[in-house]
């Protein structure tokens, strides 16, 4: 690797900014910067390019000299290898599915909410029903249990209208392009029909800690109890079944009224992504059934196979067995004959000759011969 030209270094960044020169060397200018204070060499100062350009006449320090510094070195790089290090991925196709497209044309339109529109009928009987019923630990309002419709409204009393306004936009809007609301009881029990699809939402009041003390249970037991209370701090939080969900904040340039359209269209994506799952899922199920077939098939054939291996065998030893059979009786035979046995046609050594051949006939698989012991499966039909 090539060390740093001090002279050289001083050099070009006095001819031009740091972060042209850095770029030259394919290093930060932050880089740079703690090369040449490493080897002493000064900078321009803050401002002084912007002089130079107004035609302010400036002078440049001069290189101080210096002794025992240390020896810099730095990568070089082709301009070849920076070029294929930055080559950009080619950008994916745009998405054409009829939600992907819904998506595009609400994200399109300009949206802007009237103070004055009227509350939707279920955020009238939420109300109704937070107002009748109990605050939890969390200093929220819980709904009464005999009263109606409750949407997923979990606020204090101090947020209540906010909330309720929240709601009231949200739905609106979702009404508006034909996404119907249904309420029903336990959690997540707030949803929108969005492509066919359930995506719940809800609003909630974060809380925070209030204080800590020690509760005297009975004369030998204590625990620590906590106390809460919200915080006014508002969350708009969408498709919570589902990896933890999306959830919306105040910012500080934007407040969650400014945000229903971006709102609206996470609910929408989010049912979007409901459905490219299913889809995932189902492509998986046939991929996995394809595989599951492709494996019976091979473990068919390797049966198949096994059993043709298994019949080989067979024959291969029962060819064998006849082979040495037969060397056997050919040796008995010649034995006879020296001992001077009477082998002539219709003796009884001769007999036994032929019916040891015959019983190596029936052994082995290449010679069609069946004797009377291969019909012994026929003497069960005489029962």
């Amino acid at each position: 690797m090539p060390a740093w030209n001090r002279e050289q270094l001083y050099a070009e960044v006095w001819e031009q900014p740091l972060l042209k020169v850095a770029a030259k060397y394919h290093i930060s200018d932050v880089m740079l910067g703690k090369v040449c204070r490493t080897l002493r060499i000064p900078l321009p100062g803050r401002g002084y390019w912007a002089r130079k350009a107004a035609g302010q006449r400036l002078t440049r320090p001069p290189l101080p000299k210096a002794k025992n510094l240390p020896t810099l070195t730095y990568v070089e790089r082709t301009e070849a290898m920076t070029t294929h290090a930055k080559e950009p991925t080619p950008p994916q196709p745009e998405p054409t599915d009829r939600e992907y497209l819904a998506i595009k044309d609400f994200e399109s339109k300009p949206w802007s909410w009237p103070a004055d529109v009227p509350r939707h009928k279920l955020v009238v009987s939420t109300e109704k029903s937070l107002k009748r019923g109990t605050v939890d630990d969390k200093g929220r309002l819980q709904r009464h249990w005999q009263a109606g419709p409750c949407l997923d409204v979990h606020v204090s009393n101090a947020q209540l209208e906010r909330a309720l306004g929240l709601m009231n936009a949200v739905i609106r809007t979702l009404e508006s392009e034909k996404c119907p609301i249904s309420v029903e009881h336990g959690k997540h029990g707030t949803t929108a029909l969005i492509f066919a699809q359930r995506i719940s939402f809800s609003v909630v009041e974060r809380y925070k800690e209030k204080s800590r003390h020690v509760v005297q249970e009975s004369p030998n037991w204590t625990r620590n109890a906590t106390e809460y209370q919200p915080s006014g701090e508002l969350e708009f939080r969408v498709d919570e079944e589902h990896w933890q969900g999306i959830r919306f904040h105040d910012r500080k340039k934007r407040k969650l009224e400014q945000a229903i359209p971006e709102i609206v269209s996470a609910m929408m994506r989010a049912a979007r992504d409901c459905i490219l799952r299913a889809e995932q899922q189902r492509l998986a199920a046939i991929e996995q059934r394809k595989r599951e077939i492709e494996r019976l098939e091979l473990s068919k054939q390797i049966a198949e196979e096994e059993k043709k291996v298994q019949e080989l065998e067979q024959w291969t030893s029962r060819w064998v067995q006849a082979r040495n059979m037969r060397e056997f009786i050919t040796a008995l035979q010649s034995y006879w004959k020296q001992q001077g046995v009477d082998l002539s046609d219709g003796s009884e050594k001769a007999n036994r000759l032929k019916w040891m051949f015959e019983q190596a006939d029936r052994i082995d698989p290449l010679v069609a011969s069946p004797p009377i012991i291969d019909c012994k499966g026929e003497l069960n039909r005489y029962w």
